[in-house]
């Protein structure tokens, strides 16, 4: 137990000075970070942090989804990513399988990182909706303010 605390402490620390290193640095892409780890200390800390989305989704979450479906928003993120994986947690299982996700990290799974370069993504997660790109976590109601949406609203988390 103790072990899987300190890999999740040291994945959110190696995440903030991941950030703060391309906050100084903007005109460097993601793939060319000067921040350097070895391959199989990364795959630990992936292991260690990937994990299944735990929450479950009420109707207004599954509205919400769909209609960001339907006006073609993405959501762009890594797999080891805690703020990521706290997005996908407000949405809630049954409702993020309508979010269109695309994975940055090329270790991911179905990776897609050029979609990632050609949208300009600095940091994760990233929101684009209607042409704008987003950073950072979201109330679920902040995203239906941001895409128009006019549907329920009595989010369960």
């Amino acid at each position: 137990m103790k072990t899987k605390i300190w890999l999740l402490s040291l994945a959110a620390t190696l995440t903030l000075f991941t950030t703060a290193a391309k906050a100084q640095q903007p005109e460097i892409p993601h793939s060319e970070s000067k921040i350097s780890l070895s391959t199989s200390n990364l795959d630990l800390i992936a292991a260690n942090t990937k994990s299944a989305i735990k929450n479950t989704s009420g109707k207004a979450e599954i509205a919400l989804a769909r209609y960001l479906k339907k006006i073609k928003a993405k959501f762009y993120g890594a797999f080891w990513c805690p703020y990521c994986a706290r997005q996908k947690e407000l949405f809630g299982k049954a409702a993020f399988t309508n979010i269109k996700y695309i994975e940055c990290d090329p270790r991911g799974e179905n990776p897609r990182p050029r979609l990632c370069q050609q949208a300009s993504v600095r940091s994760y997660p990233t929101w684009e909706i209607n042409g704008r790109l987003y950073t950072g976590v979201y109330s679920l109601n902040d995203l239906a303010n941001i895409s128009g949406y006019r549907g329920q609203r009595n989010f369960k988390y």
